[in-house]
């Protein structure tokens, strides 16, 4: 006997889909600016692309766009365009900018940042609020744990791990090792994990493995002329990226449908864990180090990254209020 498909199912799908539509400029504009947030996120050390989108509360139609985009490609391409065009501008932006702020103002720009994944954290925390204590299984507050430890476990981790697994020696060689190749076709792979799962920096990780600098020195004329091999680089990169983000936003998705209410509590862990481990990685603890030595500018960092802390806090918070009232507004119209 054939096993019928479920029409409600089905609908609930088509309805989902629907939603990818743009109905309204505000609408572009609003992906435009996430995806230049996230653009950002992918320069700046500890900032996670997935923690962004969730506070603009488009994360669930990313997920769903590239899960879908070979099966409603028309309408998957649609939506994600404006994301990515903003993510273009926010990564050139970051990379030419942001990048040299972050090198000499790094503790500060971080602060910044930490204060508006603390802020947006309340939307994905949303998503497990209720009533009733009883709702929450054992298998909940395990994920909500586990969350919230892994990016902290991470990335003391990586502090302790760092100086033993700098590729920066073997980046400088003349031709590249054979296995740096496959290392970063890894490293593509790993990057696309960081804009799916909130709370995990594709910065960070790099950082952590001595190939951040590297890669982004190697942007000059001067070093494409002398070692044309790295165009291969990044090729292997976006290769990696690629792939892994069609893979992986595929299997959210499916979370995300069938067993959202447990995603979600691993997702509020990552959050509120990525800011703690925003303020602690490989790069930060350099800065700690400093400042216990005496060196470094410990009144300054301090006297401005406490203040736009708050700052970015209140303005996350208050985007994810504002956001709230206009969809209560546009739903009783």
């Amino acid at each position: 006997m054939e096993e019928k498909e479920n029409p409600n199912l089905e609908q609930q799908k088509d309805s989902r889909l629907e939603s990818l539509k743009y109905r309204s400029a505000k609408e572009i504009i609003k992906s435009l600016i996430n995806g230049f947030f996230i653009g950002l996120a992918i320069i700046v050390p500890g900032v996670s692309g997935s923690t962004i989108s969730m506070i603009f509360k488009l994360y669930d139609k990313m997920m769903l766009a590239i899960a879908n985009i070979f099966k409603k490609f028309k309408i998957a391409v649609l939506f994600l365009l404006p994301l990515l065009g903003g993510l273009i501008v926010g990564f050139i932006l970051g990379f030419f900018a942001v990048q040299q702020l972050v090198n000499n103002f790094m503790f500060i720009c971080i602060s910044l940042f930490g204060g508006l994944m603390l802020g947006g954290a309340k939307e994905v925390h949303k998503e497990i609020k209720t009533d009733n204590i009883k709702d929450h299984k054992v298998i909940d507050w395990i994920l909500l744990g586990l969350g919230l430890i892994l990016p902290i476990a991470l990335s003391v981790t990586f502090v302790f791990l760092k100086s033993g697994l700098s590729l920066e020696t073997d980046f400088a060689k003349d031709s590249f090792p054979l296995y740096l190749y496959f290392v970063v076709l890894a490293f593509g792979l790993l990057i696309s994990l960081t804009q799916i799962i909130p709370g995990l920096s594709a910065t960070a990780l790099l950082m952590t493995f001595g190939a951040f600098t590297p890669i982004v020195d190697s942007v000059s004329i001067t070093m494409w002329q002398n070692k044309p091999l790295w165009f291969v680089m990044y090729l292997l990169l976006a290769a990696g990226f690629v792939v892994g983000i069609l893979l992986l936003a595929k299997l959210f998705n499916y979370l995300l449908i069938k067993y959202r209410f447990h995603t979600f509590h691993l997702l509020t862990g990552l959050a509120y864990g990525s800011v703690v481990s925003i303020f602690y990685n490989a790069e930060t603890a350099e800065i700690y180090n400093m400042w216990s030595k005496g060196e470094g500018n410990i009144a300054l960092d301090l006297g401005i990254g406490i203040p736009l802390f708050i700052v970015g806090f209140i303005i996350s918070f208050c985007l994810i209020y504002f956001n709230e009232k206009h969809n209560k507004k546009t739903a009783k119209e």
